[in-house]
């Protein structure tokens, strides 16, 4: 999932705005969060960028994630707290003994406009996202249904693939062969139900626009509706009474606000949101002294690196992309312009996957970087072309980019221009594959590694880099025998750092800001928080 980057670094100049603290409302002072909270309606911040869109299947970014979670519900869902995969709509499965069939029972369940949400409707939304036309990023997410692959490329048609409707209530899912994580994956949005009665009746099947995903024609099966959208200021939702569990839903409803890191920080102090999106790096401290309570710093699956468009020279070669890496100081990055929130990364998939530790393969060296790149045809950096680096405007992208220009430019005599843009315009250009390098956030999908190495398979949708390695794709796809899964990502993570497709630089953490009288907003590694279990304390201590 394309990250939230999170931090900004010169947001201090806001600090001294006022606002009484949200853990100790003034009493006789009306704020926004007070008359907020009485309504059960939480006010949160959602990143400065309006999501892309609504429509599950055109969706990659961590804003777009947060309302989609609460709009939808697949056959499964991560539990708050350990994000183990539960019942969603489905209410139960079964899988065979060779693990290749899933069969699901799905429960009673409607969407809100009151028809049944079907095994039909699963069916529908899988074919739409594979199909090619429709050209969704997230496609590679069902490629462990059986032909899956196949589809989304245009070598199948759409019937050969392995999902069966076996009756209304009853779907049956092939898969390619036995893949241990795909419960936890059939709770991401990608792999939720649509309605096809709307979809279909507000376009086509692969239109982009996804005029049904708006207030005005919007259906869901989640615990809460799409209510209103204003442009650049705020998405409201609201609870679906037709909701399965709507009887335990306590929150009326969410206004998911769309502010710049400092401006959210001065709204928080000013009592007019109960959380925060991000948290200035350099206001950390200051709540770390003053207001602990609301100061919230969470573990987050996030992986931040560079990638080499492997298309182009002079990236093509592997000499050029192992001397950009070994020439950098990461602890220096983290520790000075991060503040020390950010972990150095020495290998690509995150720590806190269960028993699976990734190979140390990246290096730093800067006599080594400086002998590649001589041995590539540019000693000292001579006749090496000046290089793009793409990137989405944000005070803390920009920062880290400047300061590894600086570096790259001293250290090996190379010379790179950065290109700050918007997020939409950012994320069309790499979808292209119109740039030399270009900023990557990655934030798990699920708690496994195949959420950041399946990234990286040949043709793959996010594969950015336009990378391709048989023996990767054999390791990904299938295990040889004399291998445990988790030996063969291992080997695998090993095949993608050493050819240097993308260069780590470190690993998130999430920072914001809380309203300590929101409650069951639980810590985990996807800083994932579904509404549904989400409630106000009464009285503040």
């Amino acid at each position: 999932m394309t990250s939230r980057w999170s931090l900004i670094l010169f947001a201090g100049l806001f600090a001294g705005c006022g606002g009484s603290n949200p853990s100790n409302p003034e009493a006789g002072h009306s704020r926004p969060v007070d008359e907020a909270t009485e309504k059960g309606v939480l006010i949160r911040g959602n990143g400065a960028s309006e999501p892309e869109s609504l429509d599950p299947h055109l969706a990659t970014s961590v804003g777009a994630g947060k309302l989609l979670i609460n709009l939808f519900e697949g056959l499964t869902r991560l539990h708050p707290e350990t994000l183990a995969p539960e019942p969603a709509m489905a209410e139960s499965w079964e899988v065979s003994p060779d693990g290749l069939t899933l069969t699901f029972r799905l429960r009673d369940a409607v969407w809100s406009d009151g028809k049944p949400v079907t095994a039909g409707d699963f069916a529908f939304a899988f074919r739409r996202l594979l199909n090619p036309e429709l050209a969704a990023s997230y496609a590679s997410m069902l490629y462990p249904i059986k032909n899956a692959e196949a589809v989304s490329k245009g070598r199948m048609t759409s019937d050969k693939l392995g999902v069966t409707v076996v009756d209304d209530r009853t779907l049956q899912l092939e898969l390619e062969s036995p893949s241990p994580h795909l419960l936890a994956l059939l709770a991401h949005w990608t792999a939720f139900p649509l309605p096809e009665h709307v979809v279909t009746a507000h376009g086509s099947v692969t239109d982009r626009d996804s005029k049904w995903a708006r207030p005005e024609t919007f259906v869901g099966n989640g615990a809460f509706l799409l209510h209103e959208w204003i442009l650049e200021d705020v998405i409201r939702i609201r609870r679906n009474p037709s909701y399965w569990q709507a009887e335990s839903v306590q929150l009326e409803g969410a206004d998911y606000r769309h502010l710049e890191s400092g401006a959210e920080e001065r709204a928080f102090r000013a009592g007019e949101l109960h959380l925060t999106y991000t948290l200035p790096q350099n206001r950390v401290e200051h709540y770390r002294q003053q207001t602990a309570a609301t100061l919230r710093l969470d573990t987050y699956l996030e992986s931040i690196a560079y990638i080499c468009n492997t298309r182009k020279a002079p990236l093509k070669d592997v000499r050029v992309r192992k001397a950009l890496s070994l020439s950098l100081d990461r602890a220096t990055l983290t520790d000075k312009i991060l503040g020390g929130l950010g972990t150095p990364a020495f290998h690509y998939v995150p720590p806190g996957i269960g028993s699976y530790t990734s190979p140390k393969v990246v290096k730093e060296d800067v006599e080594l970087a400086q002998r590649l790149l001589a041995e590539a045809g540019f000693p000292g950096g001579e006749g090496f072309p000046e290089l793009e680096l793409i990137l989405f405007s944000g005070e803390e992208t920009e920062k880290v980019a400047a300061v590894l220009q600086q570096v790259w430019l001293q250290n090996l005599g190379i010379r790179i221009s950065i290109v700050n843009m918007e997020k939409r315009s950012y994320f069309a250009k790499r979808r292209e594959g119109d740039f030399d390098l270009c900023f990557l956030g990655w934030v798990g999908d699920y708690v496994d590694p195949l959420t950041f190495l399946g990234l990286w398979e040949t043709g793959a949708s996010n594969n950015l880099a336009g990378w391709s390695n048989p023996d990767y794709d054999r390791l990904l796809k299938d295990a040889p025998d004399a291998l445990t899964r988790e030996d063969a990502l291992k080997q695998a993570e090993t095949l993608l750092l050493e050819d240097q497709v993308m260069i780590p630089l470190y690993f998130g953490t999430t920072q914001y800001l809380k309203d300590p009288r929101v409650q069951n907003w639980h810590s985990n590694l996807l800083d994932q928080h579904p509404l549904r279990v989400v409630s106000f304390a009464e009285e503040t201590e």
